[in-house]
């Protein structure tokens, strides 16, 4: 028997995850993260879920931390033309950190969460890789975690359906049952990513441009832009015309059509290896959570890894994460900088 920690959000996923714990024989106990943004009650329904379980619930305090490391980056980079990925930071800076660090402290050998991923063996230690659906894999959020931190890690539901797993719950009678599906940017405010943004950054309206550099129209800010987006640009051409890129120093949208999209690589920094990519396997790297992934060659730079595509890709967006696997397996990850056209 070992004595887990589990991170209870309330949702179907945890609650599940925790009940197959303890029906495997573990010592539970259920933490939960108060993020002060947003709504943030999942420490309240947390608590609920692990009181119907029987399992001693703590609330781990994470606003300040929170706040700094994933709110405030988040808002500074879509204000500057980028699009974050707040759950990923939110996983490799907070959550996961901050629930280690008390589950630790509560004797706790191992720290499990509700996420669909696997972690398999490795030459250096546990390997993270796609959970066995993959329509509801998020292996991808997880790339930026360190690999000291996925040897403490269980996943319970590595090998189960969604629908496996929501029908566990309805035959257990788990109040989460029926819960909905929760949102991503679960920190935001009545007021969207507008309030955020005014609140921890600055919201700049500026020009929409032509690819020749032709003012079409103004817009009301940067922020509500990413490449690849078609709609709610405010200008008409009678043609479909897409958002090819920010221009952060003019506060500036270029649009254009939809061949102009495809990249053929991209740059990337702040890279985080998990094992060395073996040269005997195909490389696959996947620039946003909805991508398959494409298979590509990656060269390795002093500040940055160059990522050459073997067949161009659509919409390579400036502050996403590029994760790259082998198979199902995470080998790494980098923050996009710059797409390659």
């Amino acid at each position: 028997m070992t004595r887990v920690a589990m991170a209870m959000s309330g949702g179907v996923d945890s609650s599940v995850a925790a009940l197959l714990l303890k029906q495997a024989g573990h010592e539970v106990l259920g933490f939960s993260l108060r993020l002060g943004q947003g709504e943030d009650q999942g420490w309240r329904a947390g608590g609920r879920a692990a009181a119907q379980l029987g399992l001693e619930h703590q609330v781990v305090e994470a606003a300040e931390e929170f706040a700094r490391l994933v709110v405030v980056p988040s808002a500074e980079a879509y204000a500057a033309g980028l699009t974050p990925n707040p759950c990923a930071l939110c996983n490799a800076r907070v959550k996961l950190p901050l629930l280690w660090r008390a589950a630790q402290a509560a004797g706790c050998e191992a720290l499990a969460t509700g996420h669909y991923a696997r972690l398999g063996p490795g030459p250096l230690g546990p390997c993270l890789a796609e959970a066995a659906d993959r329509s509801k894999s998020q292996a991808y959020f997880l790339a930026r975690v360190e690999p000291g931190l996925l040897t403490k890690l269980w996943f319970p539901l590595a090998e189960l359906s969604k629908a496996e797993v929501r029908l566990k719950a309805a035959q257990e009678g788990l109040e989460a049952a029926s819960r909905p599906e929760s949102q991503d940017n679960c920190f935001l405010p009545a007021g969207g990513w507008d309030e955020l943004v005014s609140r921890y950054a600055r919201i700049r309206g500026g020009p929409l441009l032509d690819t020749e550099g032709r003012e079409l129209g103004r817009h009301q800010g940067l922020h509500r832009f990413t490449v690849g987006q078609r709609r709610g640009l405010g200008v008409a051409l009678g043609r479909p015309i897409y958002v090819l890129a920010l221009d952060p120093d003019l506060a500036a949208v270029t649009v254009g059509p939809e061949p102009l999209l495809w990249a053929g690589g991209l740059k990337a920094g702040e890279t985080l290896w998990h094992r060395r990519p073996d040269p005997e396997v195909p490389l696959m790297a996947r620039v946003r959570y909805a991508h398959q992934g494409a298979a590509c060659r990656i060269e390795p730079g002093e500040e940055a890894v160059t990522v050459y595509f073997h067949e161009p890709q659509r919409a390579v967006a400036p502050g996403q994460l590029a994760v790259f696997q082998q198979g199902d397996t995470v080998v790494g990850s980098a923050w996009i900088r710059e797409a390659l056209h």
